[in-house]
């Protein structure tokens, strides 16, 4: 079982150390991509682990730097021990924010499951009073987010928006795609007539082809807003928008938890599995 999973982490996934993920950001430099790395991780409480985080991000900025690459990152708080307390979390997350700065590099806080949406927001809240270089994701399949997209964006920091990989009951998600498509579509344009920056994370070529045709229409630059698409997947896709003069990261995860957070994606919900599977062989 753990040899299947690895034959499709790999696809998708760096490798289990930080010089894998240099290597593929540097790699997707080369064909006029951006990159954003995530060390893997979540649901930490243990403090010296959580530490041990906050040391790997601190390195990983040091280490984009020394290679040149064109990198921002990306953590999930339980990573640094939101499970622990908000206060804990929220301390090892300005370490990283400072260190960010002084680099001149930015960081954005991915979204996990709907128990820690309202505990991230209040993160990002406070550190954003701060630390001009915090972003944030939301979930359009979550039925808050469109409120908190435009809390965010009136305060012009950075919105990734995803569709969301887990799954949550109707009290707080849509429950069919459809639905989440819709709500997807509908913040996208919204955000993009803003003055925040977002970054359209999706790899349905529907809601990239809208996206492009709404910017054209309303005279938007190709460059005012970002597409990311996770490493492995539609790679043409990548290079292609790239080279239309669109801006295009690659979410680059890295680390040695790479097998639980392989099974928690792929149980999590059956979209995930037939997602890697349609993706696996395509270039």
């Amino acid at each position: 079982m753990k040899g299947l999973l690895l034959f499709f982490a790999k696809r998708y996934i760096a490798g289990p150390e930080r010089k894998d993920a240099i290597r593929a950001a540097l790699e997707a430099n080369s064909f006029g991509l951006g990159a954003i790395i995530d060390n893997l991780g979540e649901n930490v409480i243990n403090a010296t682990e959580a530490e041990e985080s906050v040391k790997e991000y601190l390195e990983l900025l040091d280490d984009i730097r020394s290679a040149g690459a064109d990198s921002t990152i990306s953590l999930k708080l339980t990573h640094l021990g939101l499970d622990r307390s908000k206060e804990f979390a929220l301390r090892n997350a300005e370490t990283v924010l400072k260190k960010a700065i002084e680099l001149g590099n930015s960081v954005r806080f991915d979204m996990e499951g709907s128990a820690y949406t309202q505990k991230t927001i209040d993160i990002f809240l406070e550190l954003r009073k701060k630390y001009p270089n915090l972003g944030i994701a939301l979930q359009s399949s979550l039925l808050r987010s469109r409120k908190d997209s435009k809390l965010i964006a009136s305060l012009g920091a950075s919105i990734r928006l995803v569709k969301g990989a887990y799954k949550e009951p109707s009290a707080v998600a849509f429950q069919n795609k459809p639905d989440v498509d819709a709500n997807f579509e509908s913040m996208m344009k919204t955000l993009l007539l803003t003055k925040t920056r977002v970054a359209i994370a999706t790899h349905d070529e529907r809601l990239i082809n809208e996206a492009k045709r709404f910017a054209s229409e309303k005279n938007l630059q190709k460059d005012s807003f970002d597409f990311e698409m996770l490493l492995g997947i539609k790679r043409k896709l990548q290079k292609k928008l790239a080279g239309q003069g669109y801006k295009v990261r690659v979410y680059i995860p890295y680390g040695r938890n790479w097998l639980p957070y392989t099974i928690r994606r792929l149980s999590e919900r059956k979209e995930n599995i037939w997602f890697v599977v349609k993706n696996l062989f395509e270039k």
